[in-house]
């Protein structure tokens, strides 16, 4: 007959093999999510947070992973799962930053604009990256990831050195909260960035190491300006000005 203690200690057996289910499917997404295998992630992050719906950090990785597939709606709504959580102050700062990049995604289109309007532009593909050749501050051109899971360009130091883009030490220092950690970069302004034929002035970016032989990251406070298609199959970007 089950005593009165045995029920506790039984459901207490429950939720801790729970959560190590959880922490497991968690770590899994971390490694397709590293590997550039974001369907898989994404899918491994939703079952997590499944399992452990009162985890912040599983939201957000799972919102994280919905940028790089380009399901602006549904990352927004895991990041404000991560907020109804009350995260810790680090990761509600990088959940917000995340929110606010992917407000111009959200909104509505303009009207379809014709196809000549189109800009097209040739990709070259490096391991699970795409990477597009952008002239900044029409002075240098740099190979860039395309990353529609970045709410801002990134500029590795060397770039920004070369560029003579010096951020002060009272420049912001803007949290990045990535699968791997935890992590932040001052906040810069780009005078110019053109991807083909489209241009953009005054571009939010952040000065931060990304890896080795990447220059940057092509973010959303560039892409977000267009409507975005990435073909794979052609190995195109396709933008049209919102």
């Amino acid at each position: 007959m089950r005593t009165a203690s045995a029920l506790p200690a039984a459901l207490l057996g429950l939720l801790c093999a729970t959560g190590a289910f959880a922490a497991d499917l968690n770590d899994a997404g971390r490694a397709a999510y590293e590997r550039g295998d974001y369907a898989t992630a994404e899918r491994l992050f939703r079952q997590a947070a499944t399992q452990s719906p009162g985890d912040p950090l599983v939201h957000y990785h799972q919102g994280v992973t919905l940028m790089r597939l380009a399901r602006w709606r549904e990352a927004a709504a895991a990041f404000d799962t991560v907020l109804r959580l009350n995260p810790p102050p680090d990761l509600a700062a990088t959940t917000r930053e995340g929110i606010r990049s992917l407000a111009p995604l959200l909104r509505e289109p303009a009207p379809r604009r014709a196809r000549s309007e189109e800009i097209l532009v040739t990709l070259h593909r490096a391991g699970g990256n795409w990477l597009a050749d952008v002239r900044l501050n029409d002075s240098r051109t740099a190979r860039f990831v395309v990353d529609t899971g970045a709410s801002a360009c990134v500029l590795s130091p060397e770039l920004a050195t070369a560029l003579r883009i010096h951020p002060p030490a009272s420049a912001e220092q803007v949290p990045m909260q990535v699968v791997g950690g935890v992590t932040a970069g001052r906040r810069v302004t780009i005078a110019s960035v053109r991807v083909g034929d489209a241009e953009v002035d005054d571009v939010d970016a952040i000065v931060h190491s990304i890896g080795p032989g990447i220059d940057g990251l092509l973010g959303n406070t560039f892409l977000g300006r267009f409507t975005v298609t990435l073909d794979p199959a052609k190995g195109v970007l396709v933008l049209r000005p919102r």
